[in-house]
């Protein structure tokens, strides 16, 4: 049996409880720049009309006359079409910047795309959510929406615009995979999202251009985006606890400080980036890797098209080492493979010569390099100007260096003429690329 004075209490909280207000449209009152307002009894907001099945959240595109917006809490646009017939399709810029606070968004099936700026500064957001369909994030949509914890990214969305999250320090992606649909991702499009942790992961995406997507996403421990051709100058500038790194096996691209960590020894370290061989591969830019902790005997260049090894490319990596460079190498640049204070390390050229800046191979504390001549061109490393007789007992100082890395196959031909401080560079000559054992 039914508890009667149970049964009347819920029935009076539901009597108490309003009814869902309903979404109207009108002309009066419109800002500026817009043609009708919205309201829910609650909101008050400008909106644009098209077509009967084109409206605009806020002004008309272009205009930056502002937008009237009253109001606070949550905001559900869903049932907009079927209550008052505005059938939303995008936002203009700004549109709901500087108004009363949203704590919560929720957006219309026939929503596709924020121009920018949409909630830029609106700190008391904390979760919004698109339907399928949507495409766009624009440029700044959520800048510095330190709030914002949850977005409901839809398998549609095409684009992050610069600076789209920028400052999102609260928005919580744990192992997350973005839509296979996500093309383009801009500048600084993450920046400062230090909540972002574990694996983030881009499927669909093939080409970055702009800087610093990541930056200070100090929780992100892995990046997979397996079909990626390039990356982006300081794409993961401060990205502290970045271990591993995948992208498409055909990337073309390593940019300017793309994994710089400088001489911070206290972060974690790069320790994983596939593909390990690039055939591919044509341009290494300066500082791409400086500071990392990385074994780059992991790392194939010899199939690469690179001409050269820039300055700083590998500066400060104490574990450098083992490194196959290409046939197309000519030239390498200040400190490029120097700094570094780790143990002995090889450098093996599949080419002739390059052209050698004179601190190129400064080990900064660290032993000496031995440089591997490839057989097909022994012959012009011999007759190299910069290649210097042995003395005294050198030549017995660089077969051991031989053999402490583990090199066979190889017979010391001379020494390097640039050395660097206490360090002598041996130079070893291939003698059979069958019987040469790598060890690393």
């Amino acid at each position: 049996m039914k508890n009667p004075i149970l049964f009347a209490l819920v029935a009076a909280l539901a009597a108490a409880l309003p009814a869902s207000a309903k979404w109207t449209v009108t002309t009066e009152g419109a800002p500026s720049g817009c043609t009708h307002v919205i309201s829910d009894g609650n909101w008050k907001i400008g909106v644009f009309r098209y077509s009967d099945s084109n409206w605009n959240l806020g002004r008309e595109t272009g205009k930056n006359s502002n937008t009237y917006v009253e109001g606070s809490g949550v905001l559900d646009l869903r049932d907009l079409a079927s209550d008052c017939g505005v059938v939303l399709k995008s936002s203009s810029n700004g549109a709901l910047e500087g108004g009363k606070p949203i704590t919560e968004v929720y957006f219309p099936d026939s929503f596709e795309s924020m121009v920018g700026n949409t909630f830029k500064g609106d700190t008391a957001l904390t979760k919004v959510v698109f339907q399928s369909g949507f495409k766009s994030i624009g440029h700044e949509s959520f800048y510095n929406c330190s709030g914002l914890v949850s977005v409901t990214f839809p398998d549609t969305l095409e684009t992050i615009a610069y600076s789209g999250f920028y400052g999102c320090s609260s928005l919580e992606l744990d192992d997350f995979t973005f839509p296979e649909s996500l093309a383009t991702v801009g500048d600084h499009a993450f920046t400062g999202c230090t909540k972002i942790t574990g694996k983030l992961t881009f499927p669909g995406l093939k080409t970055l251009t702009g800087s610093f997507q990541f930056e200070n996403c100090t929780g992100m421990t892995e990046f997979v985006a397996p079909n990626l051709l390039n990356t982006a100058e300081g794409m993961f500038n401060k990205c502290t606890a970045l271990t591993s790194a995948t992208f498409s096996p055909d990337i073309e691209t390593i940019a300017y400080q793309s994994f710089k960590k400088g001489d911070n020894r206290s972060a974690a370290q790069l320790r994983s980036f596939s593909p390990t061989t690039m055939p591919k591969l044509k341009t290494l830019g300066q500082e791409a890797f400086r500071g990392q902790l990385l074994l780059v005997g992991d790392f194939d260049f010899s199939q690469s098209s690179i001409t050269e090894l820039p300055y700083y490319a590998f500066v400060d990596d104490t574990y450098v080492r083992n490194v196959k460079l290409p046939e197309s190498l000519e030239k390498i640049g200040g400190a490029a493979l120097g700094l570094g204070k780790g143990d002995s390390r090889y450098v093996w050229f599949c080419g002739p010569p390059p052209e050698m800046d004179d601190r190129a191979l400064d080990p900064n504390n660290g032993k000496s390099w031995v440089l591997v001549a490839g057989v097909r061109h022994a012959q012009e490393w011999e007759n190299d100007a910069n290649l210097l007789p042995f003395e005294n007992n050198e030549k017995a100082t660089a077969v051991q260096a031989c053999k402490d890395l583990g090199l066979t196959g190889v017979k010391p031909i001379g020494k390097w003429k640039y050395q660097t401080g206490s360090s002598t560079h041996w130079v070893v000559e291939e003698l059979s690329a069958a019987t040469m054992v790598l060890i690393y």
